[in-house]
């Protein structure tokens, strides 16, 4: 089945038609690129808050960092960075809700992984220089293809072909020796309708803390042809990164004595005692994407899309096991190895390298029909998707090493997981003020594991869930200036691949629930000739056994995630743009919000004192509770100045209130809040008979703030009253500054 998929997919990119009778209508073309993505985005009667961010802000934002770095400025929107820098591991909260509960597409295919539901980005390095334009739909939003959305839905779309020909070269250098340069040219669309459009793009950079190093590479290709009323396009997105390790944190006590660019991956201790770095303390992954896409105008009234979509992905992490004092290392009997005797002595233990693997094939295939006959506007789509990770380790050294064998493997599983939805939406034309909305979706998924964890414990079982989510809204528009909303959207969602793991493992006595959500909003948006946007919207999105860790042990000793039954997110988003006169212009987003898990308990692991004795869990019971890492207000704001023609310069701010790293609304375990200012310089010289040159300088944090934007904590408790507590808080840049230089002809 799947070699016919591939053998479909590439001998569909070969069929096109030999002849075209002309080149392809320019406005033909920009319907065809729109119908790519239309089914999974909002439209402009469309009842949801939602921001579109075109291709030239994603252009002055993009300064080779990853795009959560990238949509900052948007509401409700909190990027977080491992390596303090945005070009290495990276992530994003919406609304509070983290990555996995956030829905991302590329051209309608799915990027998540179906098994954690997240996107990587690291894993796609500087994506955002080879996209068009991405819509952030906020909450539950429209259905979509891929995993569940509950914080918000990204629809991202690879750049089409231009009409005429073109070439970029840009180079870009920055503080803690980041370097980054890209080429890109394009055919624009020829005479016979084909357009081929390449890009090759290259970062570099040794992080601010310690090992936080990248070398990341990324390869965008598309070939398109334009003909009467259709468009095929094959897509090809390769990224290769390489990245030390910067998950580890660190705690206030190493920061307090080492300072803020410590990381303890890689480190140990020799024979005598010296402290040591292994090198190779790495992350890697090597993604490879192939995207078939055909639009085709049926009918004046009818449209189709029909895509098929190829992701193979490999990638590793080593690390180098020291243990806790950095020279034990970890216990043979962790790897299900005997004591190793090396001259005539016995180690139960042994410093040693320790390698994780992962291999995946996804394959998808969706379509949806566009009709559009006013009043009514008709949406109908189906997905289909097959993925097949495999998950292993092994061990490549092993410092007292009496026979064992060169790269061990100590486990191996796999898991198979397949989803089919549908969805329609439509949306109706009452008269000129008022529009309706429905969407229904029908998501099917089966997920099988088998093998063994890495701690050696069966995986082997099967999940079956099936969702039905409906939703619906109203849309008024009483002026040209004037917009009101209102929508209900249930979301579902099923549990990830590790908290089946845990589930699995409590032995089946307790199996984790899917999470459902309702989701209320209410909005109103303001537009005037004279440039001014102002926008309102209030949400409240009511949780019915929304996942949480509450640090609860199974009978067999594994921490495992629990429902919690009643919890909710409500908040107001404001959005504003004035332009003060031609040349200012004003813009600032802010969400107040409140977030709530009601009648939580938390467990901790109980000892006597210095761990002598294990002595059960100890419980603490709230009545209501703060949900970690949501902060109760998020603002942004920014002012641009264009002095004269072809020069932007741009001041902005984003202000993160105060956060708390669990669920126990603590103030020890809790992030200040921070207010962090960029700017952005650019001007572009204009050159007729060659091209142009654009200049940008960048200045990041430019008050030099010293703040952490993650954290995590673990805490045991001890009947004397006391508790140990570990933390790993991740410390961002100081200033640092990015130059870059782009040629275009």
């Amino acid at each position: 089945m799947r070699k016919v998929f591939l053998a479909l997919l590439v001998l569909t990119s070969l069929h096109t038609r030999a002849s075209v009778e002309n080149k392809a209508d320019s406005i033909s073309n920009v319907q065809l690129e729109e119908v790519v993505v239309s089914a999974t985005r909002a439209g402009k009667n469309t009842p949801l808050s939602y921001s579109n961010v075109g291709k030239a802000e994603l252009k002055n934002n993009n300064t080779a960092q990853n795009i959560p770095v990238v949509l900052q400025t948007l509401p409700s929107l909190v990027a977080i960075t491992e390596g303090g820098t945005g070009v290495g591991n990276t992530s994003l909260r919406i609304r509070g809700t983290d990555a996995t509960r956030i829905n991302v597409t590329l051209n309608g295919m799915p990027l998540n992984n179906p098994e954690s539901q997240e996107v990587y980005w690291v894993n796609l390095p500087d994506l955002s220089s080879s996209l068009q334009n991405i819509q952030v739909q906020r909450g539950v939003g429209t259905s979509t293809n891929g995993s569940a959305a509950f914080g918000a839905s990204m629809s991202l779309k690879t750049v089409g072909a231009t009409s005429s020909p073109y070439g970029e070269a840009s180079t870009a250098v920055g503080s803690y020796g980041t370097f980054s340069s890209s080429i890109a040219a394009g055919t624009g669309v020829l005479s016979n309708g084909l357009a081929l459009d390449a890009r090759y793009s290259k970062v570099l950079s040794d992080g601010y803390i310690r090992n936080g190093k990248v070398d990341h590479t990324n390869i965008f290709a598309s070939l398109s042809h334009y003909s009467d009323k259709q468009l095929i396009r094959l897509s090809y997105i390769n990224g290769i990164q390489h990245t030390g390790i910067t998950w580890n944190g660190a705690s206030p006590e190493d920061i307090e004595k080492y300072g803020r660019k410590y990381n303890s991956a890689g480190m140990y201790k020799d024979d005598a005692g010296n402290i040591r770095y292994y090198d190779n303390d790495t992350d890697n992954y090597y993604s490879n994407i192939l995207q078939l896409m055909l639009s085709r105008e049926l009918t004046d009234r009818l449209s189709l899309n029909v895509s098929l979509s190829y992701t193979n992905g490999y990638g590793y992490y080593e690390n180098y096991r020291a243990g806790s004092d950095m020279i034990k290392g970890d216990k043979y009997s962790k790897f299900g190895l005997d004591n190793q005797v090396v001259d005539d002595v016995e180690y139960k233990s042994s410093q040693l390298i320790r390698r994780k693997l992962l291999s995946n094939d996804f394959y998808v295939a969706n379509f949806s029909l566009n009709y559009n006959m006013n009043p009514l506007q008709l949406v109908f789509g189906g997905y289909w998707s097959d993925f097949d990770g495999s998950h292993y380790g092994r061990l490549p050294w092993v410092k007292y090493n009496q026979n064992i064998e060169e790269n061990y493997e100590w486990y191996r599983n796999e898991g198979v997981k397949k989803e089919i939805n549908f969805f329609t939406k439509a949306e109706y034309q009452l008269n000129n003020e008022f529009s309706l909305f429905g969407d229904i979706q029908y998501r099917y998924i089966d997920y099988r594991m088998t093998g063994t964890d890495d701690d050696m414990v069966d995986l082997r079982s099967n999940h079956y869930y099936s969702f039905m989510n409906p939703k619906g809204g109203v849309f008024y528009r009483p002026n040209n200036n004037s917009e009101w909303y209102a929508s209900v959207a249930v979301g579902q969602r099923e549990p990830l691949r590790a908290d089946l793991k845990d589930a699995v493992k409590f032995g089946g006595t307790k199996a984790i629930l899917p999470e459902r959500m309702i989701d209320y909003e209410l909005g109103y948006r303001y537009t005037n000739n004279r440039g001014m946007n102002l926008a309102a919207n209030f949400y409240y999105m009511d949780y019915n056994n929304q996942m949480v860790q509450t640090g609860k042990l199974s009978d067999s000793g594994y921490k495992i995630m629990e429902n919690a039954k009643d919890s909710y997110r409500t908040g107001i988003e404001l959005e504003a743009q004035v332009p003060l006169s031609p040349k200012f212009i004003v813009g600032a987003n802010a969400t107040f919000s409140k977030n709530i898990i009601k009648d939580y308990t938390a467990y901790y692991d109980l000892y006597s004192p210095g761990y002598a004795e294990y002595l059960g869990q100890q419980e603490e019971h709230f009545d209501e509770t703060d949900i970690s890492f949501s902060p109760n207000l998020v603002g942004m704001a920014s002012l641009t100045y264009m002095p004269i023609k072809n020069m932007t310069l741009n001041l902005m701010g984003k202000y993160v209130g105060k956060q708390y790293y669990d669920n126990t609304s603590n103030d020890d375990n809790s992030l200040d809040a921070y207010f962090v200012s960029n700017f952005v310089a650019g001007y572009t010289f204009d050159m007729t008979s060659v091209g142009s040159i654009d200049l940008q300088l960048v200045i990041n944090n430019i008050f030099d703030k010293e703040y952490i934007a993650n954290a995590w904590v673990a805490t045991d408790k001890v009947n004397d009253g006391t508790a140990y507590v570990y933390k790993g808080l991740f410390p961002q840049a100081t200033r640092n500054f990015m130059g870059r230089v782009t040629l275009r002809f």
